[in-house]
């Protein structure tokens, strides 16, 4: 039976600044706090008062003295406290610098701009007639259009089922490809329906005008509505390997699963070159007239 909860070890890129320590002040117990924590901590407040009593900052008023102590204080407790993943906020000051220019915070995305920027944010080299993406990393990838059986009206006999499905599965995926699901909310595919009312339209008998204007207007209900204003949920998975055999080996775990039962997975579609790319088109620039047209 699947876990109900799972325990996350500790990285092996844990240094010895990352051990966490605990001790006591006046009685009171501080909650356990990593060395390089403890060690900013206690450099800022050195270094606060050593510029306060050592550099030119000693020569000003009193008042301005007990200013620069609390601002410089405050300044490095904020950026000695730890986020979400244990690490500084000292950390993300980097980060948050790159991140002020402007260029930095816009990408141009027409014809006649520069495709460098963009290209960094989504990396495709290449898309093969079968679907395969090569990546700027040198990795392969194949998009699926997957179809699961999840549910909130599911009985708890079949949540567990779907959950000890979904865990095997998931001990079975090599470390080497990597699984990305993807959810869009975009137009019904009516390729099908299309289809059959092309066959329909091929196989009349008798071309009676009104025959021809009711086939035309079913036709402009799938293309112009349901297949253009009536939007609906699609997921898809974007398996990607290192390698070719990576690759190849995440797609036979995959369809393994789908082959031995439909609790994790009901059906999936692997997706070719025209497929793929109205998927990417869709993510990146979203459903807009000119997209559907």
């Amino acid at each position: 039976m699947a876990r109900h909860s799972y325990k996350i070890p500790a990285p092996l890129n844990r240094s010895f600044l990352d051990h966490e320590i605990s001790f006591s002040v006046g009685g009171w117990q501080v909650p356990p706090s990593p060395m390089k924590q403890i060690l900013f901590l206690g450099g800022g407040v050195l270094v606060t008062l050593w510029a306060a009593t050592t550099t030119f900052i000693k020569s000003a008023g009193p008042a301005l003295i007990v200013l620069f102590v609390v601002w410089s204080l405050i300044t490095v407790f904020y950026l000695g406290g730890l986020t979400r993943t244990r690490e500084l906020r000292f950390m993300t000051v980097p980060a948050l610098l790159a991140y002020l220019p402007r260029k930095a915070r816009l990408v141009l995305t027409r014809r006649s701009a520069d495709p460098s920027g963009f290209y960094s944010i989504v990396g495709v080299d290449d898309v093969t007639e079968n679907g395969t993406i090569t990546f700027s990393d040198g990795s392969l990838g194949q998009v699926y259009l997957v179809v699961g059986s999840a549910s909130y009206l599911l009985f708890d006999e079949d949540q567990t089922s779907i959950l000890d499905r979904v865990d095997s599965f998931w001990r079975k995926v090599p470390t080497s490809c990597e699984h990305v699901f993807i959810t869009t909310k975009e137009p019904q595919r009516i390729y099908h329906q299309v289809a059959n009312l092309e066959r329909r339209n091929q196989a009349l008998q008798v071309r009676d005008p009104d025959l021809l204007e009711l086939q035309n207007e079913q036709y402009d209900i799938l293309t112009g509505h349901v297949g253009g204003k009536f939007t609906s949920i699609h997921q898809y998975v974007l398996l990607k390997g290192k390698s070719a055999d990576a690759l190849r080996q995440g797609h036979l775990v995959l369809q393994a699963e789908v082959e031995g039962s439909s609790l994790m997975i009901k059906e999936v579609t692997m997706l070719g070159r025209d497929e793929s790319h109205q998927m990417l088109r869709i993510l990146y620039q979203g459903t807009t007239e000119s997209l559907l047209g």
